[in-house]
């Protein structure tokens, strides 16, 4: 979830939002732009508990990363991997974990999902940095930051087309060379001239690899 505010709202106001958003269990972490300013919310805490704290206020808009449907789908599946790995390890101790293991889990090189793309391997991109890829025939930067957080945008500039950005790892925006826009990781607008936001993209993990997801 992310919160979004004013560029220009005060200290105060915004001492009282992180402050809320803590009380409800999230972390925090605060991105000052030109435009606006982003609070990035991370944690376990209950979205809905949020959305009923700040949903009506006309100050700030939040912002779900995920949808309520994929939201529920992850839950549940982190909820499910989990009785399984305590159950796994009951019947490792009898010693009917690795049938049922290879049972659990896809042959080797299969992936479940047929809209996912394999982009890059993990190991080959280091934290705090961007790669370039190409999905579907357009570029795409994949930025990778700490606590193995991923994030896939386009690397077309909305400002003029032709213009490519770039990843500024000090700034840790994505940067256009054309005209010095600039974007941070969830696509907003952090400098103009761009006025719209970048079309941003799935990111999941799989085994050693990283899989983007296509658009439908």
């Amino acid at each position: 979830m992310i919160l979004v505010l004013a560029h220009d709202c005060s200290q105060t106001q915004l001492d009282e939002i992180l402050s809320e958003c803590k009380s409800l269990g999230w972390t925090c972490e605060v991105s000052r732009g030109t435009e606006q300013t982003i609070v990035t919310l991370a944690g376990s805490a209950d979205p809905a508990a949020l959305e009923e704290r700040f949903g009506k206020r006309t100050d700030l808009d939040l912002v779900p990363i995920l949808s309520h449907r994929e939201y529920r789908y992850l839950r549940t599946r982190r909820r499910m991997l989990a009785g399984m790995a305590g159950g796994l390890g009951v019947l490792t101790a009898m010693g009917a974990g690795i049938p049922v293991l290879g049972f659990l889990m896809p042959p080797k090189g299969v992936i479940p999902d047929r809209d996912l793309v394999r982009v890059a391997a993990q190991a080959e991109i280091k934290e705090h940095s961007g790669w370039r890829v190409t999905l579907l025939g357009q570029p795409v930067l994949l930025v990778r930051l700490e606590n193995n957080r991923w994030f896939a945008l386009s690397a077309i500039c909305t400002h003029m087309n032709i213009c490519h950005l770039d990843w500024n790892e000090e700034r840790r925006e994505l940067v256009c060379p054309c005209h010095g826009g600039a974007f941070d990781v969830y696509g907003n607008v952090v400098q103009g001239p761009p006025a719209v936001p970048l079309e941003s993209y799935g990111v999941e993990l799989v085994g050693p690899d990283v899989f983007v997801r296509r658009k439908a």
